[in-house]
């Protein structure tokens, strides 16, 4: 096993104990030392907050996906679908690019005729994840000004689709009770049905996902076989489908899943990695405050992207401010079974007793991802250690319909890189783009040759 240094020990340490706090006092708030403590977090991040925007200039920092938009110089909307298990999840789309917003005779009917690409983050993340570079350098905003109709998801349980038609995500269990399962079984689809329906279109010029925007994506290609000819071609960045061969922290705590899944059911409501936690406001604000507490931080984020060169200080600051957004455990002890499993993508694990009342059967089935019919691509990294080049392998014998895979030429490229790297729209934004269809579909002409 790998040998840590104590700084890194340190920070696998805080890293654990980011999945907890907010949970535990949210459950036991009643106590009225409990009580004290929250006001004391909320006091904390209040007063943190503050001292941030003395710190560190950049706007974006502090803005939310919709206002650095805005401030890019582009048009937004913020549309919201009800999936049918009812949660609310928040989209974000991007109509047109800054060229059109200057032209004053442009004819905003036209956006109807544009091919609509939808964009699906990561683990814990948000649509922020499309945005972190600068504008020629973030997929959302080149696509934009290519022509296409960009429209952004948001997973349930992040900071801005924490909503749903009943439950209280701050005291019901129920609405942290999701995995992979039930975002991709719901949230993709029943995303993409809206998109489709807003647009007029028959059916999406692409999908794009990145890390588990690209498994919750083939789930709902399985559970929902209409979705597979919905999209015209489905892209994949540094697809986690198997973990079986993961290279980050993770595959340490995946061997403790069973007592971090107790814990979870004990002390917490279901929460994780809550944006406005206890740890990761401290995190920020160290990484913000000093060059030791930036270097802390840097090393936080290399223990789950893979270690980079290319994060400069203006994309650290703003992803470490956007980053984590929160998410249900289950959600992370997904991840941990599909390492323990192998080579495989299963279902999420309930144990034996609950896969036999939900599965019929003492193990949770394994999905078919030969029934990933949509023309599929992947792109992948050799020192990607969330998505290795093991297990894109893999994931390559196993779907119905893959049609090319993209391998990005850099040996130092990792998970990170496909979201901060200043390289990013050279090794893999553009030669994705260039195998995407035209933003407006061809119109046949037909040719009146009579006299």
């Amino acid at each position: 096993m790998k040998e840590f240094s104590i700084f890194q020990i340190f920070v696998c340490l805080a890293i654990t104990y980011s999945f907890f706090p907010m949970d535990t006092l949210r459950m036991y708030a009643p106590s009225l030392v409990i009580r004290r403590l929250r006001n004391l977090n909320n006091w904390f991040l209040k007063l943190s907050q503050l001292m941030e925007r003395h710190m560190i200039q950049d706007p974006e920092t502090y803005m939310t996906t919709p206002e650095i938009i805005k401030h890019r110089g582009y048009p937004v909307e913020t549309h919201h679908v009800i999936t049918d298990d009812g949660y609310i999840l928040e989209l974000h789309r991007i109509p047109h690019g800054r060229r059109e917003t200057r032209n004053e005779t442009f004819d905003p009917s036209l956006i109807q005729q544009r091919r609509a690409v939808f964009l699906q983050h990561g683990m814990m993340g948000t649509d922020h994840f499309w945005m972190v570079g600068s504008t020629n350098n973030s997929l959302s905003f080149i696509l934009a000004d290519l022509g296409y109709d960009v429209w952004m998801g948001n997973s349930r349980g992040n900071i801005y689709s924490r909503k749903h038609i009943s439950l209280n995500p701050d005291e019901d269990k129920e609405f942290w009770e999701f995995s992979w399962d039930e975002m991709g079984r719901y949230d993709i689809p029943n995303s993409i049905d809206y998109v489709l329906n807003v647009t007029g279109q028959p059916t999406l010029g692409a999908y794009i996902g990145y890390s588990l925007g690209v498994s919750i994506f083939f789930i709902g290609a399985i559970e929902e076989p209409r979705l597979n000819d919905k999209v015209e071609l489905m892209i994949g960045m540094g697809p986690t489908v198997s973990s079986a061969h993961l290279k980050n922290y993770f595959r340490y705590m995946a061997r403790f899943e069973i007592f971090y899944q107790l814990y979870q059911r004990w002390f917490g409501i279901g929460e994780v990695h809550a944006k406005n936690s206890l740890l990761h406001t401290l995190v920020r604000l160290m990484g913000k405050s000093s060059e030791f507490g930036e270097q802390m931080a840097r090393q936080w984020l290399s223990q789950v992207f893979g270690n980079t060169d290319d994060l400069t200080k203006v994309e650290f600051h703003r992803l470490i401010s956007h980053y984590p957004a929160g998410g249900s455990a289950n959600t992370m002890a997904h991840l941990f079974q599909n390492y323990i499993v192998g080579e495989s993508f299963n279902y999420y694990d309930y144990g034996p007793v609950g896969n036999l009342k939900i599965y019929g059967s003492k193990y949770s089935p394994e999905y078919n991802l030969t029934l990933v019919t949509a023309p599929a691509i992947l792109v992948h990294a050799d020192n990607d250690p969330f998505a290795p080049p093991e297990d894109v392998s893999w994931l390559k014998g196993q779907l119905g319909n893959l049609v090319d895979s993209i391998r990005v030429n850099c040996p130092t490229f990792c998970h990170g890189d496909f979201i901060w790297s200043h390289r990013t729209s050279e090794l893999v934004y553009w030669p994705v783009i260039r195998l995407l269809p035209a933003p407006l579909p061809v119109t046949k002409i037909t040719v009146n040759n009579s006299t």
